[in-house]
């Protein structure tokens, strides 16, 4: 440890506590010990910041007061521990694919990309006008699950879509209307598949839509349509049974 920092005016200081605002896939910040850890992990930690040293090896770690902490942190009652990261370079899209088409929520955001982990869906992309997975309330939802996926963060959706067609997984997209019951849905298996979730209000895009295999949806009673962090976990969850 090369630095002991306790003035809130600190150029240092000062800088790291505006990426939360300016976050880039090379550098960002994450907050508590779990989320340091799991970057830590994957190789992905640049730099720590906490009151006493948390014994990552290897990494450049700067003590400081609890006063420090609260100025960079973004939550309320932080822990005593933060740090600076980067996102595992991009992998080729494998057989399970999650897409996002102008999810907007960053806690639905973080909790489908820790989701799309858990059932196996290890790629997960971002079509335009999706929330950044890098906002701070997007982050602390993964629980480090953005350290494990392979976060594809599209220019354009013709681009994506042109990585799909390579990948060769049929699109499959989830509407309320003009779709097929899930349980009745029958593709190959070793096809793969790319799923693809919508807006919160809207669902997923008409241009979107027409570029689907076909258009699947949730049976459920009483109720028209479920949030789409649940409806993401209810859909990966069945083709993890089925796809594998």
């Amino acid at each position: 440890m090369s630095e002991i920092i306790s003035s809130r005016a600190n150029p240092k200081v000062k800088d790291t506590a505006l990426l939360s605002k300016n976050p880039t896939s090379e550098r960002f910040l994450i907050e508590g010990f779990h989320m340091v850890e799991m970057a830590f992990s994957a190789g992905c930690l640049d730099e720590v910041f906490a009151t006493k040293n948390p014994g990552f090896s290897g990494v450049k770690t700067t003590l400081v007061t609890n006063e420090i902490i609260k100025k960079i942190s973004v939550s309320k009652n932080p822990e005593p521990v933060l740090g600076i990261a980067h996102l595992p370079q991009n992998k080729p899209l494998g057989r399970r694919i999650l897409v996002l088409d102008r999810v907007q929520d960053p806690g639905n955001v973080g909790t489908l990309i820790r989701t799309a982990i858990a059932f196996g869906f290890e790629d997960v992309m971002f079509l335009p006008g999706t929330c950044s997975p890098l906002n701070s309330k997007a982050i602390a939802s993964t629980q480090g699950a953005l350290f494990v996926a392979n976060l594809v963060i599209c220019e354009s959706a013709e681009i994506g879509f042109e990585a799909l067609r390579l990948s060769g997984a049929p699109v499959i997209g989830t509407a309320l209307q003009g779709a097929q019951d899930l349980d009745s849905l029958t593709i190959s298996p070793e096809r793969g598949i790319a799923l693809v979730l919508g807006n919160e209000g809207r669902g997923i895009s008409q241009w979107v839509r027409e570029r689907c295999e076909c258009l699947v949806r949730i049976p459920m009673a009483n109720i028209e349509s479920l949030n789409v962090g649940v409806a993401g976990g209810i859909l990966m969850h069945h083709f993890r049974r089925t796809y594998h």
